[in-house]
């Protein structure tokens, strides 16, 4: 444990001395019995920031200022009829508005809390008679929004809610927008219940790990238009659009062809929407591409290949292999450089493909390659681990959280159960207005500070989240030896130049 503090010491001075920030903002006594899933909600910090701890049938809601200090705590209970799923909360004029629904998103009820005086009423809507899926959901300023599929359809389900609970519904019907193999052999609704079909909220704000983008569907909220891309068929990505501003919507595809189409039988592809941009990553065991195309002008396009007989002339990093350890957040990961393209890409095309990308001053930074999972552990001490669960998912309010099963209780923590994940990947450079390959070193993130931060912590942990408020980063867990409930806040580096 020693060893852990003073690796951990020598991050944080070296943080310091780079220009990155931390300090605890939040240390709060939280007594815990039971699974409990943790909601921050961010979409309007001038109001406040609760923070919402959902246990069974209780809910605890922190109430923060916007630069995360305590101001009161309020119990609550969850409604009696209609709360199987938590959809999200959004804030109006300093209440809050706690939205669930039953199973079949039929039906809505609302927990509608004054945060100045503590009172709450509840609410029940009825949605539509038709059953849904539910697939994902935004929290906005001052309202919510909720995506869901009729079942055994190709119709959308767009529920707005605004005001004190009030909600709107819009379907959009893709029957009559048939394009090629997507809907005219099989329904939206088969597509995103296959085994590789879940659809995965993207959350551009925030760097996003090649564990969440190696969804092959996933889906934004951009403005006011919702974006859905499908990647299950070869060669192409689907890309449906749904304009909430004036209620339209349309199916485009999008070719990722590699150069040698004698091998593209075997190729994998995948794509990540960033800044009106579509970036298609293209691998097999003899070729890697990468096709950068505008959304908005399809002349503004860029296409990059190699081969295996040569290195990877569009790389602005090494060729990594990454086996992430158990036991530990972030994996706290053994790293080792690939020297040969040709091994680099018989691993990767064994892997799902993933691409994922973020701005940095005038660049995008790419990063693409594979992720596979290679083992599922059983029978590890709790004690040993931070947090089980692997890869962290986007909640409703675009943070991202741990997935089960990551609760480790006094009562019931003896051994748990988690997969571990092996990564191949490289970095790439590309001018945001040219799309053109540049030569730069490969600038850091806050978030690999985070990561580098979390998995030094000492102790058990739970409950993680991390978020983004008025420009910030911000991690929270549970400490099982405390009882305590802790915010650590993070200075926004991405603006400066901070090299590995």
């Amino acid at each position: 444990m020693k060893i852990k503090n003073q690796i951990l010491l020598v991050i944080l001075v070296t943080c310091t001395v780079t220009g990155f920030s931390q300090l605890t903002v939040l240390n709060n006594y939280l007594m815990l019995n039971q699974k409990t899933d943790v909601y921050p909600v961010i979409s309007n910090p001038n109001d406040g920031f609760p923070m919402l701890f959902i246990s069974g049938k209780e809910i605890r809601v922190f109430y923060l200022t916007d630069e995360c200090k305590f101001q009161k705590e309020i119990l609550l209970r969850k409604p009696t009829k209609n709360s199987k799923r938590y959809l999200g909360s959004y804030i109006v004029d300093s209440n809050l508005i706690i939205t669930f629904s039953n199973k079949k998103l039929t039906f809505v009820s609302q927990l509608i809390v004054n945060l100045r005086t503590d009172d709450y009423y509840e609410r029940t809507n009825n949605l539509i008679s038709e059953n849904q899926k539910y697939l994902t959901s935004w929290e906005k300023d001052e309202n919510l929004i909720v995506l869901g599929i009729v079942e055994n359809t190709n119709k959308l389900i767009v529920s707005t809610f605004n005001g004190y609970g009030d909600a709107s519904v819009n379907e959009y019907d893709f029957d009559d927008l048939y394009i090629d193999r997507i809907i005219t052999n099989s329904s939206l609704y088969h597509l995103f219940n296959i085994n590789e079909g879940k659809l995965q909220k993207i959350d551009y704000t925030i760097p996003v790990s090649l564990g969440i983008t190696s969804a092959r569907n996933k889906s934004y909220l951009i403005n006011d238009e919702i974006i859905i891309t499908i990647d299950l068929f070869d060669n192409v990505t689907y890309y449906l659009n749904i304009n909430l501003s004036d209620n339209t919507y349309k199916i485009h595809s999008y070719n990722c062809n590699l150069s040698d189409s004698s091998n593209s039988a075997s190729t994998k592809h995948n794509s990540f929407i960033y800044d009106n941009t579509i970036f298609q990553l293209s691998i097999n065991k003899f070729e890697v591409g990468l096709k950068v195309q505008s959304l908005s002008d399809t002349n503004r396009v860029s296409s990059y290949h190699s081969s295996n007989v040569r290195n990877i002339d569009f790389t602005n990093s090494s060729m990594i292999l990454r086996n992430e350890k158990e036991g530990f957040l972030y994996g706290n990961p053994e790293e080792r450089n690939i020297k040969k393209a040709r091994k680099f890409l018989r691993i990767i095309s064994r892997m799902k493909p993933a691409i994922s990308v973020f701005r940095k001053h005038t660049d995008f930074q790419i990063l693409m390659g594979g992720v596979v999972e290679t083992q599922q552990a059983k029978g590890v001490i709790s004690e040993a681990i931070m947090v089980s669960g692997g890869e962290m998912i986007v909640g409703p309010g675009g943070n991202l959280i741990m997935p089960d099963p990551i609760y480790n209780f006094p009562s019931n923590y003896s051994f748990s159960s988690y997969s571990s994940r092996k990564a191949a990947y490289f970095s790439s450079v590309i001018n945001a207005t040219t799309y053109t390959h540049n030569y730069k070193s490969i600038s850091k993130y806050t978030y690999d500070y985070i990561f580098d931060y979390a998995n030094y912590m000492p102790g058990r942990f739970g409950l993680v989240t991390i978020f983004k408020l008025k420009g910030d980063y911000y991690l929270g867990y549970y400490s099982y030896s405390s009882h305590t409930y802790n915010i650590e806040w993070f200075k926004n580096i991405d603006d400066h130049v901070i090299r590995f």
